[in-house]
């Protein structure tokens, strides 16, 4: 320590820290020149205590003596008792210590009462508090009398070393020891070692391979100073590297694992506590798909696990489920995913959630297109921000322990799903067998049984007491609580939240229908409908046998369904003919009877009437004709023959009889011949 502070320095002086201050003030300002009779050297800080964060200390050496004594006194005995070791051990050395010269402290010091003690005790064998024999000397025994007179019972005990911290050693005992470098080459190299260490762990290299990599690059660090150490007559023992050396800084182990093993990494990332008090139920849902770690047969004979759709209600740990098995290889897809939701939305227990916790994966990607549907499920007036969150909540790549349902799907695969015929545990690569080489036989009752026999499990969950938020009520108590208190589900018509999947798109209405996907597709409203443009609302996610039309008002026109097309001697064509004409004929009279009848060009002989007559100015000039040459100018019209269709269809009849009439009189001499 070689400056103190204003406050240290007003205790060691045994006066105020506002007197300290002003002789210091004094001293700086120059108006004064030492104190008690010393030049001070005063130095500035920053830290607290002072004006802006300017604190003023003092240099030790330049205080006066008696100052300087007493600071070092505390020094000492602040060593002297971070030397003392404390703990159960110690207390049992120190225990057992003054019970041993507990007799010779009952006599006077130098007196021969405590000589005989101690001569009796002199190479006597004690049971130690280590549970080890030790044999008791007279040196010893006096060391410990007097320790226990200067120090009390707490220096009986055996002392901190004072290097305790303090490295010993540099990489290795014998490199140390064999290389006669300086501490400050020594630290060097250390440092370059530890660099190369970090960087092959951080790489993923093995401790093995990382030993012999490490001592290698020790003896060329070493190498690059031979001018200061004897190399040649080194043995190759000095450049193993200890592997306490390498295991501390595992740590960087950490940087691997972050880089190639991602979801390890986020399994060890620190978490927050969270809390579902004052939730409602289904204000949070969330939904995820997982495997049943059960082998379920199909008919063919093969078989496969079957995927459950889950959606959790944070609230009240319900889960409502839907189970589905693919008949070939596949995955689960935006359709499956949203008939579950829809149908969620429809049960009166479960019904439409107001936030919507969904993963990242392509299946949900329907979620987006909820964030106006989940509105209507709204009854609880948001708090503390939460207006602007959206109503679809995206879950963060490889996180999984943020969300409710990976746990619940955990507990119910190894705790309940376990006791289905076929089932496998989570690991497919490696099965529970019953027999070794053997895989369990898989579940052969068929699909409906094994939804039925999850479904029954799952109502055995709903009925077991849980710890965490539910506080040991089970998630059926804990909903029925709610349902007394009066809490209703928001259903939503399914045909209305089918529509919210879809993307609205503007086709050209021709002879009252449109195409879409190249097939034509039409509906009783379009045969009503007399508009240019429709819009036609074609779902995203999943193949569709009808098309919700509306115009572009948002006003519904119908449901369109692809035409149909009939035989040419089908009559039920004719049929369908004729009844599309008399909707649309009906549609157009019901529009006549709706608008009165006008002439429209009486209106308009009306309305030029009404006009304003435009009176024009006086003429400018008359331009006059020579009349002495114009009638030897003019030519005398000559009337044009005009041949009219039936005088030429005449004339073209009678040449036609004239040329028979000649034909029949030349066969006519003919046979006479």
């Amino acid at each position: 320590m070689n400056y103190i502070d204003v406050r240290s320095l007003a205790n060691l002086a045994s006066v105020s820290r506002q007197a300290i201050e002003k002789s210091i003030k004094s001293i700086v300002d120059g108006r004064a020149e030492a104190w008690r009779g010393h030049v001070l050297e005063i130095r500035t800080a920053h830290g607290r205590g002072g004006r802006s964060g300017i604190q003023y200390q003092i240099k030790v050496s330049s205080l006066p003596v008696d100052i300087q004594d007493r600071l070092k006194a505390i020094q000492i005995a602040d060593e002297a008792v971070s030397s003392l070791r404390f703990g159960s051990d110690a207390q049992f050395e120190r225990a057992w210590k003054h019970e041993v010269i507990k007799a010779a402290l009952s006599h006077p010091k130098g007196s021969g009462d405590r000589k005989i003690e101690i001569e009796r005790l002199h190479g006597a064998t004690r049971l130690d508090w280590t549970g080890h024999q030790r044999k008791l000397t007279r040196t010893t025994l006096y060391d410990w009398i007097k320790t226990y007179e200067c120090e009390g019972i707490h220096g009986l005990a055996q002392r901190v070393r004072s290097d305790k911290g303090e490295k010993k050693v540099i990489i290795s005992r014998a490199w140390c020891n064999s290389v006669g470098f300086n501490d400050a080459t020594k630290d060097a190299v250390e440092e370059s070692m530890k660099q190369f260490v970090r960087a092959k762990i951080k790489m993923g290299t093995t401790l093995k391979i990382l030993l012999i990599l490490a001592g290698q690059e020790l003896k060329r660090l070493t190498i690059a100073h031979k001018d200061l150490a004897p190399i040649a007559s080194m043995d190759d023992s000095v450049f193993v590297i200890p592997r306490s050396f390498v295991e501390a800084e595992a740590g960087f182990k950490a940087v691997y694992r972050h880089r190639f093993d991602r979801k390890a990494s986020e399994d060890n990332k620190p978490r927050i506590q969270r809390t579902i008090a004052g939730l409602q139920p289904m204000e949070i849902v969330v939904m995820d798909v997982h495997h049943i770690n059960v082998h379920v047969g199909r008919d063919d004979g093969t078989y496969s696990t079957a995927k459950l759709l889950a959606f959790y209600d944070i609230a009240t740990a319900r889960v409502f489920c839907e189970i589905i098995q693919f008949d070939e290889r596949g995955g689960v897809r935006n359709a499956d995913v949203i008939q579950a939701f829809v149908n969620m939305c429809e049960h009166a227990a479960f019904g439409m959630p107001q936030y919507l916790y969904a993963d990242n994966g392509s299946e949900y990607r329907f979620a987006d297109m909820l964030e106006d549907a989940l509105k209507l499920g709204s009854t609880v007036v948001p708090y503390e921000g939460r207006e602007g969150l959206g109503r679809v909540l995206r879950a963060k790549a490889y996180n999984a322990a943020a969300k409710h349902v990976e746990g619940w799907f955990r507990q119910m695969n190894q705790q309940y799903f376990r006791h289905i015929q076929g089932w496998r545990d989570d690991d497919a690569i490696n099965p529970k067998r019953p027999q070794l080489g053997k895989l369990h036989k898989p579940y052969a009752e068929g699909f409906d049984a094994v939804c039925e026999e999850v479904f029954g499990l799952l109502t055995a969950y709903e009925n077991i007491p849980q710890k965490g938020g539910l506080k040991g009520k089970s998630p059926a108590l804990t909903f029925k609580a709610y349902v007394d208190a009066g809490w209703k589900a928001t259903l939503l018509n399914p045909h209305d939240l089918l529509t919210v999947f879809t993307q609205p798109e503007t086709r050209v209405v021709e002879k009252h229908g449109f195409s879409v996907k190249g097939m034509r597709w039409t509906c009783d409203g379009l045969l009503e409908y007399f508009g240019r443009t429709v819009l036609v609302h074609i779902p995203k996610f999943h193949s569709f046998g009808e098309l919700l039309v509306t115009d572009a008002n948002g006003n519904t026109i119908g449901v369109a369904v692809a035409d149909r097309e009939y035989h040419v001697l089908d009559p039920r064509g004719a049929q369908e003919s004729a009844r599309r004409d008399k909707v649309r004929k009906s549609k157009l009279r019901e529009m006549d009877r709706s608008v009165a009848d006008v002439d429209v060009g009486a209106e308009l002989i009306a309305f030029g009437r009404n006009a304003a007559p435009v009176v024009p100015n006086q003429p400018d000039a008359m331009i006059s004709v020579n009349r002495v040459g114009s009638g030897r100018l003019a030519l005398p019209p000559v009337p044009v023959s005009k041949t009219s269709r039936q005088h030429q269809d005449d004339e073209l009849r009678n040449a036609n009889n004239d040329a028979i009439a000649k034909l029949n009189e030349i066969f006519a001499i003919g046979g006479k011949r």
